[in-house]
């Protein structure tokens, strides 16, 4: 029998990748609106791409993980996060494709779903870390007398 939490990862792993089709969705509207508009295209990347960021947030914080609260600290993680997270799956980019010679394609789906996994690891035990958790962390350093 699986563990009630690990059916709740399971459960935020799925909404996760719902939300995470979502904000494809809303980035390329978003692209898509800014350009018709005439708006150039590095620039209407740079807008739709923040929108994307901040409705993943928005959605993650409210259906994925169930939190409430102050949104400040969350907020700054998830940027913080997303902005390392595009760093690493840069990198494996480059190294795939560059030094590997993997096609384009294959190294940015390998990437994609590298920053998948990431993502969903720092949001869930970083970003939107359940308060049982923290509360844990904070006991344990008690005990260590930390």
């Amino acid at each position: 029998m699986k563990s009630i939490a690990t059916r709740e990862s399971l459960r935020s792993f799925i909404v996760f990748g719902l939300v995470g089709i979502l904000n494809t969705g809303v980035d390329v509207a978003a692209f898509t609106l800014l350009t018709w508009w005439r708006l150039p295209w590095l620039d209407a990347q740079v807008v739709a791409y923040g929108c994307g960021v901040l409705n993943s947030f928005l959605m993650n914080r409210k259906f994925t993980f169930q939190q409430q609260g102050a949104l400040t600290k969350g907020l700054l993680r998830f940027l913080l996060l997303n902005v390392v997270t595009l760093g690493i799956t840069s990198g494996c980019m480059a190294f795939l494709h560059d030094q590997m010679g993997i096609p384009f394609w294959v190294s940015k789906g390998a990437a994609t779903l590298l920053g998948v996994v990431l993502n969903f690891a720092g949001s869930r035990w970083w970003v939107f870390r359940p308060k049982a958790l923290a509360g844990e962390k904070t006991a344990n350093r008690l005990r260590a007398g930390l």
